[in-house]
């Protein structure tokens, strides 16, 4: 067994020192992939938000319009949840995270004796049904984010795209499939090195492979060129700007943030699942998608009848409502308003996610440790021993929160300097290595590596 461990780590090590040639080839299939999948994730992207703006805007008419959107979010989960009873459509349900993290370490038939491509795994056709149950979840109206369903999308599509390549070795597909989940995160976040962090950071936990990483940059700054050259530059937030130069309070809050909000966050998150699962588990499988839709409506009616909050800042992806409280636009944002916001937020992702719906959580995290930033500001300020920027502390609320909930800490603070700059890094590093630390044992994807078996990880 140990000799065939060692032969394994040789050819792994040798795989490092590819020749021009290979590293070429590897380079323009990559090039070929990322505009590929800028192409499948930008037009994903496009559908989901006109969707999604036509349907939230629907109770701008009153309560005529909260029963369309009630009624449009209920009907397309039905449909949806119809869909993924078919067994050839069960991969589409849920975020897709896992799906995909599955499909990437199993790519290999026998790690030691025979490490060839698994081409048995879907492709193509899982591309498609996450699409369309994408369009049906977030298109309606439900709370999450594009990135878990744009992970899987991009996973199969790479995937699919080797099978006809006809790529024999494994380490190479995995290149690709990695390569591939860079340029589609990059599409939507519009930073490649975070990107491509995220990629290697989500598949391998707690260690970086270097090389995957290094096609990934590759893949992350091609999807970055084309966003550019064709759309034009557009920032997924409109950072604030602040002074490089930090007070003690400020470093304190950072940490307070960490510990005392971005944590418990995680966890509240964690048990609000629980308890919205408890609940709509308690119906017919085939009932529980529209029972969490319908709920998830009426969370939003009842702030909105109660606290006039409107329904874009507990329902949808909420990029909207991130920058308006990044630039202080965030109308009515009194601290009790912004915890009737975190509480709505939280149960309505809680009820997409529990009902499987095709949503990630990367942009709900973003928007709840931001909201949590915020809050935990202005109830300082309303103390008068300090004045703290509560953008500041939504950045800082952002990076902390990506860690606790979804455990990426590197690409955690690189959103931070590369879309907000490199002033606010030196809080956001204490924050979300503060965060790590406390939520070690914390693991939300369950194929995600941690600590990786060394004969899997040479595989990969």
């Amino acid at each position: 067994m140990a000799s065939k461990h060692f032969s394994k780590l040789d050819r792994e090590s040798q795989a490092v020192h590819e020749s021009w040639d290979q590293i070429i080839r590897i380079m323009l299939v990559v090039l070929l992939l990322s505009i590929i999948i800028w192409a499948a994730v930008s037009g994903l992207r496009w559908a989901v938000h006109l969707l999604s703006e036509t349907v939230l805007g629907a109770p701008d008419s009153g309560l005529s319009g909260w029963v369309v959107l009630i009624g449009v979010m209920a009907s397309a989960e039905l449909i949806r949840s119809w869909l993924c009873d078919r067994p050839d459509w069960a991969d589409a349900a849920g975020d897709g995270m896992d799906v995909a993290l599955r499909n990437y370490h199993l790519t290999y038939q026998d790690p030691v004796d025979n490490p060839q491509p698994r081409y048995d795994l879907p492709a193509f056709g899982l591309a498609l049904r996450k699409g369309v149950a994408t369009c049906l979840t977030l298109g309606s109206g439900a709370s999450g984010g594009l990135e878990a369903p744009a992970v899987a999308i991009s996973e199969a599509l790479s995937a699919g795209c080797s099978r006809i390549m006809q790529v024999t070795s494994e380490f190479e597909l995995r290149t690709y499939q990695i390569a591939g989940i860079a340029a589609a995160v990059a599409t939507l976040l519009g930073a490649p090195f975070t990107a491509a962090l995220f990629a290697t950071e989500v598949a391998y936990g707690d260690r970086i492979i270097y090389r995957k990483l290094a096609y990934a940059l590759w893949a992350g700054v091609i999807a970055y060129w084309l966003n550019n050259r064709l759309h034009g530059f557009a920032p997924l937030f409109q950072g604030p700007s602040h002074a490089p130069v930090y007070s003690l309070s400020e470093y304190m809050v950072a940490a307070l943030v960490a510990v005392a909000v971005s944590v418990p966050l995680a966890f509240f998150f964690s048990w609000a699942m629980a308890q919205t699962n408890r609940v709509v588990g308690r119906f017919h499988p085939r009932r529980r998608a529209v029972v969490a839709a319908t709920g998830a409506g009426f969370v939003a009616l009842v702030l909105w009848a109660s606290a006039d909050i409107a329904p874009t800042q507990v329902l949808g992806m909420g990029e909207e409502t991130i920058n308006a409280l990044l630039s202080g636009k965030l109308e009515r944002s009194s601290a009790w308003v912004l915890a009737l916001i975190l509480v709505g937020k939280v149960l309505t992702t809680g009820l997409t996610i529990t009902g499987r719906g095709s949503a990630g959580m990367l942009v709900p995290a973003m928007f709840l440790g931001g909201l949590s930033g915020a809050l935990v500001a202005q109830l300082l300020n309303l103390s008068g021993w300090v004045s703290l920027d509560p953008a500041l502390f939504t950045v800082v609320g952002i990076g902390s929160a990506l860690v606790a909930v979804v455990g990426v800490p590197l690409s955690a603070i690189a959103l931070v300097l590369e879309v907000f700059g490199k002033s606010f890094g030196p809080p956001a590093i204490l924050a979300c290595g503060v965060t790590y630390l406390v939520t070690l044992k914390l693991q939300i994807y369950r194929n995600q590596r941690m600590s990786p078996d060394p004969i899997a990880d040479e595989c990969g």
